[in-house]
């Protein structure tokens, strides 16, 4: 069994002004040799808390925790970077019979964002695959994030 560790880049297009925070709940997808199931939804809670293997009821948790947000405000939008370290070995997926990897990534992150008109605060949320382009509106009617293109880059490295 080795250490590793998974970087998630999110860089979302918006006016830096109008981002007020990041969700501590992070979800993305990881093999899990706990359950020995590739592609699992893990979910992390906050920072340096173990991740949560989804559906809970067939895993006892994920070998790992989240270890590092950081924010950056850029000139365009915001960049954020996750780093998460956990336990990993390949195994062969107990449902599908196919050895586990990191070639598929997905991740879903929520954020919230101050509208320039209005001034009101909304939590919206993005992910790999949803369908795009798509627009969030403000109750107001103001368009208050755009998401054109995946914002999600992906990297494993065995530590």
């Amino acid at each position: 069994m080795g250490k590793f560790q998974y970087t998630l880049s999110c860089y979302f297009k918006l006016n830096p002004e109008s981002f007020v925070k990041v969700s501590d709940q992070l979800e993305i997808s990881l093999p899990c040799i706990n359950c020995q199931r590739d592609h699992r939804t893990i979910i992390f809670e906050n920072i340096n808390k173990k991740g949560i293997c989804t559906p809970k009821k067939k895993c006892e948790g994920f070998l790992g925790e989240l270890v590092k947000r950081e924010i950056i405000k850029e000139v365009d939008g915001v960049k954020i970077n996750y780093l998460i370290e956990f336990d990993y070995h390949q195994f062969t997926d107990l449902k599908y019979n196919v050895e586990s990897n990191f070639k598929f990534g997905w991740a879903r992150v929520y954020f919230t964002v101050k509208c320039s008109k209005c001034q009101k605060e909304k939590t919206i949320s993005t992910q790999e695959n949803v369908g795009r382009p798509w627009d969030e509106k403000c109750e107001c009617g103001n368009i208050i994030f755009q998401d054109y293109e995946t914002p999600f880059k992906y990297q494993a490295t065995e530590i």
